[in-house]
């Protein structure tokens, strides 16, 4: 092996040694088998649970399922690892763009309950801690994880002052 190579192969391996390793929850969240395994869980639960209201009360008709949006339905694992890469913490700054980006993925099992919902013709209705104005940026992410429809209602904040409590 030439001293190059060898140099380069050091380099490498020093970057592996020292490359700081995403903390604990992040990592479970983008790498474990656990957490997607859990997340269809609860996914199936509640559709079983649906299916057993729905043949209980022999109609679906005029119902509604409401959803929290980000780390329900929508995976923002990804802008936590850019936080943690530039060593920030969260910050509205921060979230604002990634909100814009409309680059969340879809939490595991959500995608198949929110289809199960649209076959028996059940609203759906996304309540999320995002302001009002990336409303449309939130839906272009559903859009483009084909999850998106007309008939869905957004229940977002209006202002800083707009909270839960």
């Amino acid at each position: 092996m030439n001293k190059l190579n060898k140099n380069i192969l050091m380099l490498l391996t020093l970057c592996f040694v020292f490359a700081e390793k995403l903390p604990n929850d992040i990592r479970w969240v983008v790498e474990s088998k656990e957490y997607q395994m859990l997340c269809h869980q609860v996914y199936d639960t509640a559709e079983e649970k649906l299916r057993n209201i729905i043949a209980t009360n022999g109609s679906h008709e005029n119902q509604a399922i409401i959803m929290d949006l980000d780390e329900t339905v929508l995976d923002n694992s990804h802008y936590q690892i850019e936080l943690h890469e530039k060593n920030e913490t969260f910050n509205m700054q921060s979230w604002a763009a990634w909100v814009e980006r409309e680059e969340a993925k879809l939490v595991p099992g959500a995608y198949e309950y929110i289809l199960l919902l649209r076959s028996y013709h059940i609203d759906i209705i996304f309540i999320s801690n995002r302001m009002d104005e990336r409303l449309e940026a939130t839906k272009n992410n559903m859009r483009k994880l084909n999850i998106f429809s007309d008939d869905d209602i957004y229940l977002l904040r209006k202002n800083k002052q707009d909270k839960k409590d």
